[in-house]
């Protein structure tokens, strides 16, 4: 993973990383900041997606070097969870946006991955 797309993948979590702060700690909640993390979020996904189409970032490509794909899924994983949790116990702040949000990033990842 080259580090555009390492960078690019972290700025597509900031609206996650952004709600979970604000879910857990709701004096710092505040609307604006999270619409703007989102756009942040959706044109790092943006990127990602023109990455895939241009064939520069692939599954291949993720698990090339198993040294960084590892941690990278285990810091994916752990994050779902923690969000999972926070919905479960209805403290997820904009909790509808953010899963429409990985679930269409999820969506779009998946079918562009795949195309050869």
């Amino acid at each position: 993973m080259n580090t555009r797309v390492f960078i690019g993948e972290l700025l597509q979590d900031l609206p996650l990383w952004i709600a979970l702060i604000m879910s857990l700690y709701p004096d710092l909640q505040n609307e604006y900041i999270f619409y703007i993390s989102l756009g942040v979020g959706a044109g790092a996904t943006a990127f990602l997606f023109k990455e895939m189409k241009n064939g520069n970032y692939s599954f291949e490509t993720l698990f090339n070097k198993p040294s960084e794909a590892v941690p990278f899924l285990i810091y994916s994983f752990l994050l779902l969870i923690i969000l999972i949790v926070l919905t479960f116990q209805d403290r997820l702040y904009m909790g509808s946006v953010v899963w429409i949000y990985i679930i269409a990033g999820s969506i779009g990842e998946i079918f562009l991955m795949r195309r050869k």
